[in-house]
């Protein structure tokens, strides 16, 4: 009995153990099925790394690569466009520069066609003639600022930068509102604007300069026009007036002899009427601007003026009359006018005196030779102040009114004769007045 209650609790022990030894047996079982799960996991993952990792590095650098083309691509777009602008801007600035030497030859043209004009009214105005218009001056090529091709050149080095983006420099002070209407640096009355790019500040001065030099053109064409006109006035004028005279003033005008005191070496103008109107008007003008001189010349020539000043009074008239001494009818050759005793006589024209002398019946008289076998005679004078063989000019003092002669009272006796045969007076005294204040 001992022995068996002492193998009677073997037996609970022997069974407790093998529970013991079961349980860990299943916890190390659960351990290594998690190692083994693990282990299969992290398997697999290698295996699908191992099997897709050529992908994905293929992708990679499919991504990376279209990246790179497309920036190499924006590059050199952006180069072809720095280019471009800089080919634009050299391009500009050859055209400028064109532009330039173009302006700078019309502007001399220019200032030789103003040479001319300026030439045509001096000579015109030398002569006396008082009636062509006065021309005026070229109005002046006016710029904001010089025209230079640099400045395109600076365009094109600023060109890349406002390609690129690139912040254009602030300026270094703030005006001050209201302070400018129009500034330059992109400030329009104290209010940020874009500024002007200098090829279009450069093409809008060259444009304002062709419109400057354009209008200066015009306004010389107009002032030959106004030449031109006044030349046929003018000499319409003088030709109608001259006809009064009864003489053939073309004839005369042709035989004009050369003013004095001047000369030079010839040097002949050559235009040609075709190039355009100014060189056209210009090529008109020539002859009607020799045949208005030589006209003119021969006007300051013949006896137009009066041989008293002031207010005269004529008494006796040319032609047939009653003699004051037979009562008779005889023949007046000149015209009478009355004077107080010493008025002064002028001569009428310029010439040579080729008499001064006491002249029978016409007393202390006179006598000038003028151009075209003009002469002029003054009588009746109470004294002679030049002498035979002067030169006179009009308007010089040759006596004083006076009776001496056939005189029934102090006045002048004046005639105007040509070739020795007597001429009515009044004929070249109305000629000059119509001309008076017309050449």
């Amino acid at each position: 009995m001992t022995s068996h209650l002492h193998g009677a609790p073997a037996q609970p022990a022997s069974g407790v153990l093998h529970r013991n030894r079961f349980a860990i047996r299943r916890s190390t079982a659960l351990l290594g099925l998690s190692l083994l799960t693990l282990t299969t996991a992290w398997s697999g993952a290698t295996t699908w790394y191992i099997l897709n990792k050529d992908e994905l590095a293929a992708r990679l650098i499919k991504r990376e690569t279209s990246r790179q083309y497309a920036y190499e691509d924006r590059i050199a777009a952006l180069r072809a466009d720095i280019d471009r602008l800089a080919s634009r801007a050299l391009l500009d600035q050859d055209g400028v520069e064109a532009r330039v030497d173009e302006i700078a030859t019309r502007q001399a043209e220019l200032e030789s066609r103003q040479a001319l004009v300026t030439a045509v009214t001096e000579t015109l105005r030398s002569a006396g003639l008082s009636a062509v218009p006065k021309t005026p001056p070229p109005r002046p090529l006016a710029l904001r600022e010089p025209v230079q091709a640099s400045s395109v050149s600076s365009f094109a080095k600023t060109a890349p930068q406002r390609a690129a983006g690139k912040p254009v420099p602030a300026p270094d002070a703030l005006p001050l509102r209201g302070a400018a209407d129009r500034s330059e640096d992109g400030w329009t009355n104290g209010e940020l604007t874009e500024p002007t790019p200098p090829a279009k500040r450069v093409a809008l001065t060259l444009e304002e300069l062709d419109k400057s030099i354009e209008e200066t053109g015009e306004t010389q064409l107009a002032a030959l026009r106004r030449i031109d006109s006044s030349l046929v006035e003018s000499y319409k004028a003088m030709r109608s007036a001259l006809a009064e005279t009864g003489l053939n003033a073309d004839r005369l005008a042709a035989n004009v002899p050369v003013p004095k005191d001047v000369g030079g070496p010839l040097v002949p103008v050559s235009l040609d009427p075709g190039a355009g109107p100014f060189e056209a008007t210009l090529h008109s003008i020539q002859p009607r601007l020799s045949q208005v001189l030589r006209m003119r010349e021969l006007v300051g020539q013949l006896p137009l003026k009066s041989p008293m000043r002031g207010d005269v009074d004529m008494s006796s008239n040319f032609g047939y009359r009653v003699d004051p001494f037979t009562r008779g009818p005889a023949m007046h050759t000149g015209i009478d006018f009355r004077g107080a005793p010493g008025t002064p006589i002028h001569a009428t024209a310029p010439g040579k005196v080729v008499t001064a002398e006491y002249s029978g019946g016409y007393g202390n008289m006179v006598e000038v030779e003028h151009a075209g076998g003009i002469t002029t005679r003054y009588a009746h004078m109470s004294a002679i102040v030049v002498k035979e063989g002067q030169t006179v000019e009009a308007g010089t003092m040759v006596g004083r009114v006076g009776s001496t002669g056939r005189s029934t009272g102090p006045h002048l006796h004046y005639e105007t004769r040509i070739d020795g045969d007597a001429i009515d007076p009044t004929r070249f005294l109305r000629a000059g007045n119509r001309l008076t204040g017309r050449i």
